[in-house]
């Protein structure tokens, strides 16, 4: 199974859980975040995460959270 599969899978188990608790969207997208099942943020498996979580958020209507901004000078 792909990085991608398996963090698609992840993400539908952790919805389903979230929704039965009776979380909202923002509560739901906040339990995929937390819920991260690899052990480091980065690599191949990090970036699958992150398209699955990308595509999924958008297939099932969870807010995607802004990019801040750094420290920006105008």
């Amino acid at each position: 199974m792909t990085w991608y599969a398996r963090s698609w899978e992840h993400m539908t188990a952790v919805h389903q859980q979230a929704e039965a608790e009776g979380k909202f969207a923002h509560g739901i997208a906040k339990a995929i975040d937390d819920s991260y099942p690899f052990s480091e943020r980065s690599g191949w498996a990090y970036k699958a995460w992150l398209d699955a979580r990308r595509e999924y958020f958008r297939k099932h209507d969870l807010p995607l959270p802004r990019a801040k901004a750094r420290g920006r000078i105008c």
